[in-house]
């Protein structure tokens, strides 16, 4: 006979745990409670939000509305003023294809203003045209204005001149009594002239104005609250007219919230804390209702004990800060698995977060000063110091597009979430988050199961999360969700149960209206729906060691087909098990009013590898490995590859053929196959040797006595007299014709590594274990013109660094530093 444990519950909830002789069931019973009712009219004071067409951006205390449809957007972060204007419109399209549809950039004071009164707004920091292009492209921004934006830039962002005429100390940015400083007024000013016409009112896309960045505000009578309020007053006198003005709500612990709504964030690491030590459990993995991460900053911001004194509820929950990677510092050197990112974007989604903001989606570069003289990266050498060093160029932050605009793996983990969000966002919104009491409330426990219920009239969504970086979580057997609404007991599964296994997060929908088919729930993860002719695709993926299960209520339902599996009816139910995922894996539904409706289940792969694009008004999934973007200006859609001249795509439906090189090979399941085919480079070898002396730099390891220096060692221009490893790179003179770019890796050991041309910087990292890549695109104008020069740092047995579990450091008992090779792939493209 089974042992029964029940316990009750705060919210309403019951969670019963059985336990059989030779079975397990964890039940969990979930009882929603009454549907919340929005506050309205008593937010913070929105500027204009109405554009010429009379639609109107406007906001509750849970979501954002647009056009009196609630939204659920998402933003991502990239940095104009510190990637190439060249390259600014394909950065933005390879965002768009991921699913972002608001960006977000600092404006940084010192990359405008280095010297007093000469503002600089052309070539790369021309802001104007960057937010010009985002609106060419659909998307709305968000400027985060500071005067301080932080973003590891030198001071902060704030320039040399006005540190030192201003400042006492690094951090002393709330001037008494909250005024504000003649030359910030001047900066605003200056932003304010390039930002006219761009805004929302205007039919522009500037939706949002962040003032400042990370300021502690006590409460009214703190000069951070009122230099936060006199901030936005003066953009607003300035002429920044946008519907959302915000600021970030860390550390807080009041901001005035009248004026300036607080957005949050959350990150897998913390590469800025002060030690070197493995660090605990994150908060943010957990579904908890506290929106702040007091990791975020911890350098140099203090967590005082205190709330703020008006209910957070008065605002809804909107992110900006939550990691899309993460940057590292000398002393800390995180590397990144997708998990890592995207299960904390689940548990913020559990607890009610109604918009994503990612810092950063885009890796950056930092530019050197104008005058080539000094880097502009937060270093401890600065005016006043900061506590960390990073790298003096390289601002790639493990973000899903690198430095470089190359896409990293869980770039197509971030897309796969996203389809999610814009299929179901407006549906999700309006509920209500609950999170059951059995849930653990220290981050540290690692055994219990992590969930939580957003829901409304009854329907709604089930999240879970058993996934923490570094950490490996209890495998949950035989899982069950009871959730009883009003009317009735929905039990997911209603045949079998769930293995939630260690490492697997993800969504399960219940009471969805597919259009007047009510889905009583699936057990697998919806994302993208495709809406084109008669026939409406609703797109899921089977969820790791999770069985797919769709049950659907039989009432409306005329006609139901599977392609794999059984159907099992009982009662005024229809349930569908033991589907097999792939192409062809469908349920093929006609209801009693004589709509078509298609159920895909694809494999999780499959899904990962999605993109929806809007062709010529044709809903469009096409499935690839690769990075492809839509430019829907030009109509033309573009594939790049690495390394691979020939490779296929699928897509649904069929799309057009315009270029010789694409062939349409047949059918896969519901999908069409594609094939390229482009001329082949065969990519040359870069060469390299050594042109440093190993006398010199063996005499420069054994002075050290086994101790890695504290800080970086090598500066903006090569100096072949210090005594590191340096090697002569011998770069093509050109950039082959017949491919877009040549992605060069270079397999170093050492502590740091720096690449100069003709002497100056172009590219530098810290190591980590993976190879240095370098982009030949980038810098063609210097092939065959300059010569380049990889130097090498050393590293020693003994350290004050903190790396990844499972980092090669071997080398640092006795060669300290060496180029092992480099490898070079060359990145095919067609465009079509």
């Amino acid at each position: 006979m089974p042992l029964i444990f029940k316990a009750a519950l705060a919210g309403a909830c019951v969670f019963v745990l059985t336990i059989a002789t030779y079975a397990q069931t964890e039940e969990h019973t979930v009882v929603l409670g009454k549907d919340i009712t929005y506050i309205e009219g008593q937010h913070f004071q929105q500027g204009s939000n109405k554009n010429p067409q009379g639609v109107m951006l406007d906001l509750n205390n849970y979501y954002l509305r647009l056009g009196g449809k609630p939204v659920l957007p998402v933003m991502g972060e990239i940095h104009y003023s510190r990637y190439p204007r060249a390259e600014w419109e394909e950065a933005i399209l390879q965002m768009k294809a991921a699913g972002i549809n608001v960006i977000a950039f600092y404006d940084f004071w010192i990359h405008h203003e280095q010297e007093e009164g000469k503002f600089r707004f052309d070539d790369n920091l021309d802001v104007r045209y960057f937010i010009q292009l985002c609106a060419k492209h659909g998307l709305k921004a968000v400027a985060r204005i500071g005067p301080w934006a932080h973003g590891e830039a030198r001071n902060g962002g704030m320039p040399d001149w006005f540190v030192k005429k201003k400042m006492k100390s690094g951090f002393d940015r709330a001037t008494k009594n909250g005024s504000v400083e003649p030359e910030v007024a001047d900066w605003y000013k200056a932003l304010a002239e390039q930002f006219k016409g761009l805004y929302y009112k205007d039919g522009g896309p500037l939706i949002g104005i962040q003032v400042d960045n990370e300021m502690r505000s006590n409460g009214p009578n703190s000069d951070g609250y009122k230099y936060l309020a006199a901030l936005k007053k003066m953009a607003v006198a300035d002429g920044m007219d946008v519907p959302l003005y915000v600021v970030t709500g860390w550390p807080g612990p009041q901001v005035p919230e009248d004026d300036v709504m607080p957005l949050w964030g959350g990150y897998p690491d913390a590469p800025w804390t002060q030690n070197t030590k493995d660090l605990p459990p994150n908060n943010i993995y957990l579904f908890t209702p506290d929106r702040k991460d007091k990791n975020i900053g911890n350098d140099v911001l203090t967590y005082q004990p205190g709330a703020a004194q008006t209910p957070v509820y008065r605002h809804p929950f909107l992110t900006v800060e939550l990691g899309g990677g993460m940057q590292v510092t000398y002393h800390r050197r995180p590397t990144l698995q997708a998990g890592d990112l995207l299960a904390l974007d689940y548990t913020r989604l559990g607890v009610g977060a109604n918009m994503l903001g990612y810092y950063v989606f885009h890796g950056t570069q930092h530019p050197l000063s104008w005058n080539k003289e000094y880097p502009t990266q937060e270093s401890k050498s600065t005016i006043y110091p900061y506590p960390n060093d990073y790298p003096m160029i390289s601002y790639d932050f493990e973000a899903p597009i690198s430095e470089w605009g190359y896409i990293r793996d869980y770039y197509h983990d971030f897309k796969l979430l996203h389809e999610f969000i814009d299929a179901y966002g407006s549906n999700l919104a309006p509920m209500a988050a609950q999170i059951p009491a059995d849930n653990p409330q220290k981050a540290d426990d690692l055994r219990a199961l992590r969930y939580s219920v957003r829901s409304r009239s009854g329907a709604g969504y089930v999240f879970f999360n058993n996934y923490v970086r570094h950490f490996d979580m209890a495998d949950h057997k035989g899982v069950v969700f009871d959730i009883k609404t009003e009317k009735e007991t929905i039990r997911i599964p209603e045949k079998g149960a769930l293995n939630i296994n260690n490492k697997v997060y993800g969504v399960m929908p219940f009471n969805y209206d597919m259009d007047g088919l009510l889905l009583k729930y699936a057990t697998a993860h919806p994302t993208v729906i495709l809406n084109n002719n008669k026939t409406k695709i609703y797109c899921y993926y089977a969820m790791d060691g999770i069985a797919p299960q769709f049950k659907f209520e039989n009432r409306n339902i005329k006609n139901l087909k599977v392609s794999s599996g059984e159907m099992i009816r009982s009662g005024g139910d229809v349930l569908v098990d033991g589907m097999i995922s792939g192409k062809s894996s469908v349920i093929d539904i006609t209801t009693k009013s004589g709509e078509n409706i298609q159920v895909l289940l694809l494999t999780r792969q499959q899904a990962r590898n999605s993109y929806v694009f809007n062709i010529k008004g044709v809903q469009t999934l096409l499935l690839t490995s690769d990075m492809a973007f839509y430019d829907d200006v030009k109509d033309e859609l573009t594939i790049r590859s690495i390394d691979k001249a020939a490779f296929s795509f699928d897509a649904l439906p069929a799309i057009r053929i315009k270029n010789k090189a694409v062939t349409a090979v047949g059918v896969d399941g519901m999908f069409n196959k594609y094939s390229v085919t482009l001329p082949v480079w065969k990519p040359v070898d870069i060469g390299f040797k050594q042109i440093s002396a190993d006398t010199a730099f063996d005499r420069y390891t054994q002075s050290l006595a086994g101790k890695t220096p504290t800080g970086p060692t090598y500066g903006i221009r090569f100096d072949a007299k210090l005594p590191y490893k340096a090697y002569q790179i011998n770069m093509p003179s050109v950039l082959p014709k017949t491919v877009h770019d040549v992605q060069v890796a270079f397999d170093y050991k050492g502590n740091t590594a720096a690449l100069y041309a003709g002497n100056l910087i172009v590219a530098d990292d810290y190591y980590t274990g993976n190879t240095m890549t370098y982009s030949l695109k980038r810098h063609a104008d210097l092939l065959g013109k300059q010569k380049f020069i990889l130097q090498i740092t050393p590293l020693m047995e003994n350290r004050q660094i903190h790396f990844e579990p499972g980092t090669d450091l071997e080398f640092a008992k006795s060669s300290y530093a060496g180029l092992n090779g480099i490898r070079v792939k060359p990145q095919y493209e067609v465009v079509f």
